[in-house]
């Protein structure tokens, strides 16, 4: 299949998982808060939060592993990718020992310095050990979910994704309904991560049968190679984890538990905007095969252009957020809760907004594995981030800890990055500006004019008045963007590739696909 249709299919199948899973967290997350109280969700994201830092102790492996898997099967070294291979599935296997280990500290050394309640400090416990065994057995069997993401099959990465996603989330409903808390989600997260991985180490082991995981096939060379670029990846990942959940972790010590339920609303939201542009990063292997077969001009061409799309993608629900965010958090979560929350999501999707920007950038530079610098900006920034939060939020609460994210955002996404990544690759620093990042702002300011003035004209008191207002203005935006920052040879291509990838994708489904055949 043609790099581009496979690169079309592969964001479609994560856009697919992304929506779906979207409205699965749409709808549990109002029925947890109100089932738990506020209390007792506000436990859970903490406990998310800081036992969320566990996954880094995978020190940027899986990086490698995408990155590696793509360019010796584009070289066809069999020999080196089992070695390599080797390599990372058994830091991983070490490392998830090292996490849960870690967890058991956290459960009994730390968790009692956080505003928790007498009466909850035993459940917390338990929930913290549950959630770290669970990201103890994570980071092993995430070799295979890398594996597949190295060999471009997001499709069913995303598809087993969504079987889980629906089994554990009926369970957890279930069990609340029961009567049953914090214990039993935990527990549902821990039994759904070990059948997806399950899940996926035999499909990787039906679609490559050549592959070998064993000791013996470790050497220092390959450990080198995959040291080298996990370190950076490593880096950067241990400070993006603390841009996105200090906040959690500062309000958390110096307000209430009351108070990360709120803040986190907002930061739901925030989040599934991540997700939406995390969708399209499918092009790390991709860059990578391109790296190596020394098409230099197409790593330029991908960059500018699906970074354009991203945005495209992205803007209308960061505008979405900024002139009707109110309303929305009012009908999802309840009016008391739109007040409250609207001023925090209006900041941190500003800031958001500028951290998507550079995330196709990102990849590209981790493709070519020339991320270094990526990697100590974001250091910077996250401790800046943190300073800054801590400085602000005893006088403005977690007003203050969304602005202390945004300034260090801005500044790192909008003038740093870009600028190094252009450097790297030999790319116009203006054309990257306008072509990427600009053009696509244009329809989005007509999209929010024209979503403002509709808000004021209808009353967003429901969700039909809602959604048919917002489809309107969407239908708008869609044309506007479509005819502003995209040519006619442009739309052609793509819907080409667009319809393609439909179909590929249609005709898998109709079909069984080749791993689940009987051998």
């Amino acid at each position: 299949m043609e790099m581009s249709i496979q690169i079309v299919k592969n964001i479609l199948s994560n856009w697919g998982s992304f929506a779906i899973g979207a409205a699965v967290q749409f709808l549990m997350m109002p029925f947890l808060v109100h089932r738990l109280g506020d209390t007792q969700y506000g436990i859970w994201v903490l406990i998310i939060s800081f036992t969320g830092f566990l996954g880094l102790f995978d020190f940027g492996v899986s990086g490698s592993v995408v990155k590696y898997v793509a360019e010796y099967r584009a070289k066809g070294d069999s020999e080196s990718l089992s070695s390599v291979c080797s390599s990372a599935y058994y830091v991983f296997a070490a490392a998830g020992v090292l996490a849960f280990a870690v967890s058991i500290v956290m459960a009994f050394g730390f968790l009692h310095h956080f505003s928790i309640p007498r009466e909850e400090i035993a459940d917390a416990r338990w929930v913290t050990l549950i959630i770290g065994l669970q990201i103890g057995l994570t980071l092993p069997l995430g070799f295979f979910t890398g594996y597949m993401r190295g060999i471009q099959r997001y499709d069913h990465v995303a598809g087993i994704s969504l079987a889980i996603l629906f089994v554990r989330s009926l369970f957890i409903v279930i069990a609340v309904l029961m009567g049953y808390r914090l214990i039993a989600i935990a527990v549902a997260h821990l039994v759904s991560t070990m059948v997806a991985g399950a899940i996926r180490a035999i499909y990787v082991f039906r679609a490559d049968p050549g592959l070998r995981l064993r000791p013996g096939l470790i050497t220092k060379e390959t450990l080198a190679t995959v040291s080298r670029y996990s370190f950076l990846v490593f880096l950067y990942y241990v400070a993006t984890r603390f841009i996105f959940s200090a906040g959690n972790l500062v309000i958390g010590y110096y307000l209430t538990a009351a108070a990360i339920t709120l803040y986190s609303i907002s930061q739901r939201l925030v989040d599934e905007l991540q997700v939406v542009v995390m969708s399209t990063g499918v092009l790390q292997p991709a860059v990578s095969d391109l790296e190596a077969r020394g098409q230099n001009a197409r790593v330029r061409h991908v960059l500018v252009n699906a970074t354009k799309y991203s945005m495209m993608v992205v803007l209308p629900i960061v505008v979405t957020y900024l002139v009707v965010g109110d309303a929305f958090i009012s009908l999802w979560m309840g009016e008391k809760y739109g007040a409250a929350c609207y001023r925090v999501l209006v900041v941190l999707t500003c800031a958001a907004a500028a951290n998507i920007s550079q995330y196709t950038s990102t990849q590209v530079l981790q493709g070519i594995a020339r991320h270094g610098g990526t990697a100590y900006v974001a250091i910077v920034e996250a401790a800046a981030n943190v300073a800054l939060s801590i400085a602000l939020v005893k006088r403005y609460g977690i007003i203050g800890v969304a602005v202390g994210t945004l300034v260090p955002m801005l500044c790192s996404n909008l003038i740093v990055i870009p600028w190094y990544a252009c450097r790297v690759i030999g790319l116009s620093l203006g054309r990257f500006y306008w072509e990427g990042l600009l053009q696509p702002c244009i329809p989005a300011c007509l999209f929010g004019l024209l979503l403002y003035a509709a808000s004021r004209m209808i009353k967003l008191n429901g969700w039909m008045p809602f959604v048919s207002v917002l489809a309107v203005c969407l239908a708008g935006y869609a044309f506007a963007a479509g005819h502003l920052c995209m040519s006619k040879h442009e739309r052609v291509k793509r819907w080409r590739e667009l319809s393609t990838a439909v179909r590929s994708g249609f005709a898998v489904i109709r079909s069984p696909a080749p791993w689940m055949r009987s051998r």
